[in-house]
């Protein structure tokens, strides 16, 4: 399991963040809501701080959430993962 979150900086700069199954047990126990339910209640926060808590987890701030981390951002939007090989198309196209 994994989410891709890109994040813009007040700045401009942009850094693509991997939030990964440690990220989503973290919020889990956080904030006592089940990371299935994203699909039907996701939340601007949920994504900032999924982000948050990876740039944490590897180190690269020591800042709290809220308010520190939170107002050096600009936007965070999901990315498309890469990595993901194309499925291939049905060699047997239907004809008509």
């Amino acid at each position: 399991m994994k989410i891709r979150l890109t994040v813009e900086w007040n700045d401009g700069t942009k850094k693509d963040v991997d939030a990964v199954f440690a990220d989503f047990v973290a919020f889990e126990r956080t904030w006592n809501r089940s990371v299935t339910k994203f699909e039907q209640e996701l939340r601007l926060t949920d994504l900032a701080w999924l982000a948050w808590h990876s740039e944490k987890r590897n180190k690269q701030h020591t800042m709290q959430f809220d308010p520190d981390w939170i107002g050096t951002v600009a936007t965070i939007g999901l990315t498309d993962d890469e990595t993901e090989e194309p499925v291939p198309l049905d060699k047997n196209q239907p004809t008509g």
